[in-house]
Protein backbone atom coordinates (compact mmCIF):
# COMPACT_ATOMS: atom_id res chain seq x y z
CA UNK A 1 0.00 0.00 0.00
CA UNK A 2 2.90 2.37 0.68
CA UNK A 3 4.17 1.98 -2.88
CA UNK A 4 0.70 2.69 -4.23
CA UNK A 5 0.44 5.84 -2.11
CA UNK A 6 3.88 7.04 -3.23
CA UNK A 7 3.05 6.28 -6.85
CA UNK A 8 -0.17 8.27 -6.47
CA UNK A 9 1.48 11.45 -5.14
CA UNK A 10 4.15 11.20 -7.81
CA UNK A 11 1.47 10.83 -10.49
CA UNK A 12 -0.19 14.14 -9.54
CA UNK A 13 2.93 16.09 -8.54
CA UNK A 14 3.66 17.75 -11.89
CA UNK A 15 0.03 18.75 -12.39
CA UNK A 16 -0.01 20.24 -8.87
CA UNK A 17 3.21 22.18 -9.48
CA UNK A 18 1.88 23.59 -12.75
CA UNK A 19 -1.42 24.58 -11.12
CA UNK A 20 0.43 26.29 -8.26
CA UNK A 21 2.23 28.55 -10.72
CA UNK A 22 -1.11 29.84 -12.01
CA UNK A 23 -3.19 29.65 -8.83
CA UNK A 24 -5.13 32.60 -7.51
CA UNK A 25 -8.86 31.89 -7.77
CA UNK A 26 -10.96 29.96 -5.30
CA UNK A 27 -14.50 29.33 -4.10
CA UNK A 28 -15.79 29.15 -0.55
CA UNK A 29 -17.53 26.14 0.94
CA UNK A 30 -20.45 26.56 3.39
CA UNK A 31 -17.99 26.29 6.32
CA UNK A 32 -15.94 29.15 4.78
CA UNK A 33 -13.02 26.87 3.93
CA UNK A 34 -11.64 27.43 0.46
CA UNK A 35 -11.55 25.13 -2.56
CA UNK A 36 -9.99 25.47 -6.00
CA UNK A 37 -10.66 23.63 -9.21
CA UNK A 38 -7.29 21.95 -8.68
CA UNK A 39 -8.52 20.36 -5.42
CA UNK A 40 -11.38 18.76 -7.30
CA UNK A 41 -9.32 17.63 -10.31
CA UNK A 42 -6.56 16.12 -8.15
CA UNK A 43 -8.93 14.25 -5.86
CA UNK A 44 -10.73 12.78 -8.86
CA UNK A 45 -7.40 11.65 -10.31
CA UNK A 46 -6.24 10.13 -7.01
CA UNK A 47 -9.54 8.28 -6.64
CA UNK A 48 -9.14 6.89 -10.15
CA UNK A 49 -5.65 5.62 -9.29
CA UNK A 50 -6.89 3.88 -6.15
CA UNK A 51 -9.91 2.42 -7.97
CA UNK A 52 -7.53 0.78 -10.46
CA UNK A 53 -4.79 -0.27 -8.01
CA UNK A 54 -6.97 -1.25 -5.02
CA UNK A 55 -10.48 -1.99 -6.37
CA UNK A 56 -13.19 -2.21 -3.75
CA UNK A 57 -11.21 -0.34 -1.08
CA UNK A 58 -13.16 2.63 0.34
CA UNK A 59 -11.82 6.14 -0.22
CA UNK A 60 -12.61 9.09 2.06
CA UNK A 61 -11.58 12.46 0.68
CA UNK A 62 -12.12 16.11 1.46
CA UNK A 63 -13.89 17.06 -1.76
CA UNK A 64 -16.07 14.02 -2.56
CA UNK A 65 -16.59 12.49 0.87
CA UNK A 66 -16.73 8.76 1.56
CA UNK A 67 -17.23 6.32 -1.27
CA UNK A 68 -17.19 2.55 -1.15
CA UNK A 69 -18.65 2.05 2.34
CA UNK A 70 -21.54 3.22 4.50
CA UNK A 71 -19.18 3.92 7.42
CA UNK A 72 -15.42 4.31 7.38
CA UNK A 73 -13.29 1.77 9.20
CA UNK A 74 -10.49 0.90 6.79
CA UNK A 75 -9.28 2.31 3.49
CA UNK A 76 -7.72 5.42 1.96
CA UNK A 77 -8.05 8.94 3.34
CA UNK A 78 -6.92 11.72 1.02
CA UNK A 79 -6.59 15.48 0.92
CA UNK A 80 -5.56 16.63 -2.57
CA UNK A 81 -4.36 20.05 -1.36
CA UNK A 82 -3.89 20.52 2.36
CA UNK A 83 -3.30 24.21 2.90
CA UNK A 84 -5.39 25.56 0.05
CA UNK A 85 -4.88 29.14 1.21
CA UNK A 86 -1.12 28.65 1.00
CA UNK A 87 -1.60 27.22 -2.49
CA UNK A 88 -3.65 30.26 -3.54
CA UNK A 89 -1.45 32.90 -1.90
CA UNK A 90 1.86 31.58 -3.26
CA UNK A 91 3.23 29.92 -0.10
CA UNK A 92 4.96 26.71 -1.26
CA UNK A 93 4.25 24.64 1.86
CA UNK A 94 0.87 23.16 0.86
CA UNK A 95 0.74 19.39 0.55
CA UNK A 96 -1.00 16.36 -0.88
CA UNK A 97 -1.87 13.95 1.94
CA UNK A 98 -2.58 10.24 1.59
CA UNK A 99 -3.15 7.76 4.41
CA UNK A 100 -4.14 4.13 4.58
CA UNK A 101 -6.19 3.21 7.62
CA UNK A 102 -6.78 -0.24 9.13
CA UNK A 103 -9.60 -0.57 11.67
CA UNK A 104 -9.44 3.12 12.50
CA UNK A 105 -5.64 3.31 12.79
CA UNK A 106 -3.59 5.12 10.13
CA UNK A 107 -0.79 2.70 9.27
CA UNK A 108 0.60 4.46 6.21
CA UNK A 109 1.08 8.19 5.81
CA UNK A 110 2.44 10.15 2.87
CA UNK A 111 2.89 13.93 2.94
CA UNK A 112 3.96 15.31 -0.43
CA UNK A 113 5.04 18.95 -0.73
CA UNK A 114 5.11 19.36 -4.53
CA UNK A 115 6.34 22.96 -4.69
CA UNK A 116 9.52 22.06 -2.79
CA UNK A 117 9.88 18.56 -4.28
CA UNK A 118 9.78 16.90 -0.85
CA UNK A 119 7.95 13.81 0.37
CA UNK A 120 7.76 12.63 3.98
CA UNK A 121 6.30 9.17 4.47
CA UNK A 122 5.97 6.34 6.96
CA UNK A 123 4.62 2.83 7.22
CA UNK A 124 3.86 1.08 10.51
CA UNK A 125 7.03 -0.50 11.87
CA UNK A 126 9.15 0.71 8.94
CA UNK A 127 10.27 4.14 10.13
CA UNK A 128 9.69 7.65 8.82
CA UNK A 129 11.56 8.87 5.75
CA UNK A 130 12.13 12.09 3.84
CA UNK A 131 12.92 12.27 0.16
CA UNK A 132 13.99 15.58 -1.34
CA UNK A 133 14.50 15.58 -5.09
CA UNK A 134 18.20 15.36 -5.91
CA UNK A 135 19.22 14.31 -2.39
CA UNK A 136 19.69 10.90 -0.71
CA UNK A 137 16.76 9.34 1.11
CA UNK A 138 16.95 10.20 4.81
CA UNK A 139 15.35 8.50 7.80
CA UNK A 140 13.76 10.89 10.28
CA UNK A 141 14.31 10.18 13.96
CA UNK A 142 13.52 12.55 16.80
CA UNK A 143 16.52 12.99 19.11
CA UNK A 144 16.37 11.15 22.42
CA UNK A 145 17.39 14.31 24.32
CA UNK A 146 14.56 16.41 22.86
CA UNK A 147 12.94 19.04 25.13
CA UNK A 148 10.38 18.05 27.73
CA UNK A 149 9.46 21.54 28.91
CA UNK A 150 7.79 24.39 27.07
CA UNK A 151 10.52 26.90 27.83
CA UNK A 152 13.08 24.62 26.14
CA UNK A 153 10.92 24.04 23.09
CA UNK A 154 10.43 25.62 19.68
CA UNK A 155 6.69 25.50 19.09
CA UNK A 156 4.65 26.20 15.96
CA UNK A 157 0.98 26.63 15.10
CA UNK A 158 -0.81 26.76 11.77
CA UNK A 159 -2.82 29.85 12.71
CA UNK A 160 -4.75 31.75 15.36
CA UNK A 161 -8.22 30.36 14.59
CA UNK A 162 -10.08 28.90 17.58
CA UNK A 163 -7.81 30.71 20.04
CA UNK A 164 -8.16 33.75 22.28
CA UNK A 165 -6.44 35.79 19.58
CA UNK A 166 -9.19 35.14 17.04
CA UNK A 167 -12.16 32.99 18.00
CA UNK A 168 -13.30 32.08 14.52
CA UNK A 169 -14.45 28.73 13.13
CA UNK A 170 -13.89 26.97 16.44
CA UNK A 171 -15.90 26.10 19.54
CA UNK A 172 -13.09 26.52 22.09
CA UNK A 173 -10.89 29.59 22.57
CA UNK A 174 -7.58 27.85 23.21
CA UNK A 175 -4.90 29.63 25.22
CA UNK A 176 -2.29 29.91 22.46
CA UNK A 177 -0.94 33.12 23.97
CA UNK A 178 0.23 31.11 27.00
CA UNK A 179 2.61 29.22 24.72
CA UNK A 180 3.70 32.31 22.81
CA UNK A 181 4.78 33.86 26.11
CA UNK A 182 6.52 30.82 27.59
CA UNK A 183 8.08 28.85 24.70
CA UNK A 184 11.77 29.18 23.92
CA UNK A 185 10.63 30.32 20.50
CA UNK A 186 7.29 30.39 18.72
CA UNK A 187 6.47 30.59 15.03
CA UNK A 188 3.67 30.03 12.55
CA UNK A 189 4.14 27.28 9.96
CA UNK A 190 1.68 26.05 7.36
CA UNK A 191 -0.52 23.06 8.09
CA UNK A 192 1.04 19.59 7.61
CA UNK A 193 4.52 21.00 7.02
CA UNK A 194 4.89 21.96 10.68
CA UNK A 195 4.22 18.37 11.72
CA UNK A 196 6.72 17.12 9.14
CA UNK A 197 9.27 19.39 10.81
CA UNK A 198 8.48 17.83 14.20
CA UNK A 199 9.25 14.43 12.68
CA UNK A 200 12.45 15.91 11.25
CA UNK A 201 13.49 17.36 14.64
CA UNK A 202 13.44 20.95 13.37
CA UNK A 203 10.44 21.86 15.54
CA UNK A 204 9.58 20.39 18.93
CA UNK A 205 5.82 20.82 18.83
CA UNK A 206 3.17 21.69 16.22
CA UNK A 207 -0.44 22.72 16.86
CA UNK A 208 -3.56 22.63 14.69
CA UNK A 209 -6.67 23.72 16.56
CA UNK A 210 -9.07 22.59 13.82
CA UNK A 211 -8.54 19.34 11.92
CA UNK A 212 -10.58 16.95 9.80
CA UNK A 213 -9.66 13.27 9.32
CA UNK A 214 -8.15 14.00 5.89
CA UNK A 215 -5.97 16.71 7.47
CA UNK A 216 -4.47 14.51 10.17
CA UNK A 217 -4.50 10.86 9.04
CA UNK A 218 -1.30 11.01 6.96
CA UNK A 219 0.57 12.92 9.66
CA UNK A 220 0.09 10.42 12.48
CA UNK A 221 2.17 7.48 11.17
CA UNK A 222 5.02 9.87 10.33
CA UNK A 223 5.14 11.32 13.84
CA UNK A 224 4.84 7.90 15.47
CA UNK A 225 7.50 6.24 13.31
CA UNK A 226 9.88 9.17 13.89
CA UNK A 227 9.56 8.59 17.65
CA UNK A 228 7.22 11.45 18.56
CA UNK A 229 3.86 11.63 20.27
CA UNK A 230 0.50 13.18 19.36
CA UNK A 231 -2.99 13.77 20.65
CA UNK A 232 -6.07 15.91 20.16
CA UNK A 233 -6.28 19.17 22.10
CA UNK A 234 -8.50 17.36 24.57
CA UNK A 235 -5.45 15.28 25.47
CA UNK A 236 -7.04 12.15 24.00
CA UNK A 237 -4.49 9.86 22.33
CA UNK A 238 -7.01 7.41 20.86
CA UNK A 239 -8.95 7.96 17.62
CA UNK A 240 -7.02 11.18 17.01
CA UNK A 241 -8.12 11.37 13.37
CA UNK A 242 -11.62 12.03 14.71
CA UNK A 243 -10.48 14.38 17.49
CA UNK A 244 -11.07 17.64 15.60
CA UNK A 245 -7.59 18.99 16.41
CA UNK A 246 -3.99 17.84 16.57
CA UNK A 247 -0.83 18.46 18.56
CA UNK A 248 2.37 16.63 17.71
CA UNK A 249 5.45 16.81 19.91
CA UNK A 250 8.90 15.32 20.29
CA UNK A 251 8.22 13.96 23.81
CA UNK A 252 5.12 12.87 25.74
CA UNK A 253 5.88 15.21 28.65
CA UNK A 254 6.08 18.25 26.37
CA UNK A 255 2.87 17.18 24.66
CA UNK A 256 1.01 16.93 27.98
CA UNK A 257 2.24 20.34 29.12
CA UNK A 258 1.21 22.00 25.85
CA UNK A 259 -2.27 20.48 26.21
CA UNK A 260 -2.47 21.84 29.76
CA UNK A 261 -1.51 25.37 28.72
CA UNK A 262 -3.76 25.41 25.67
CA UNK A 263 -6.75 24.43 27.80
CA UNK A 264 -6.05 26.85 30.69
CA UNK A 265 -8.96 29.05 31.70
CA UNK A 266 -8.62 32.87 31.53
CA UNK A 267 -8.31 32.99 35.32
CA UNK A 268 -5.50 30.49 35.50
CA UNK A 269 -2.07 31.84 36.26
CA UNK A 270 -0.12 29.80 33.74
CA UNK A 271 3.56 29.89 34.55
CA UNK A 272 5.34 27.18 32.59
CA UNK A 273 8.74 28.02 34.06
CA UNK A 274 7.68 26.66 37.46
CA UNK A 275 6.40 23.34 36.15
Amino acid sequence: MLKIALDAVNAVRKKTQDAFDGAGQCDYKPDRSVVTQTDIILEAELRDIFAKRTPGVPVWGEEFGLRGAAEFDSGWIIDPIDGTRAFIYGVPLFSTLIAFVEKGEPVIGVMSFPAISTVVYASKGQGCWMHVEGKPLRQLKIAENSPETVEQAVIAASGIHSTRYHFTEGTVAYHLDGLVKSARDFTFVNDAYQHAMVAAGRLHCAIDTLMKPWDSAAILPCIKEAGGDFCALSGERENVILGGSLISACTPRLLDRVVEIMNASPRDDVNASHR
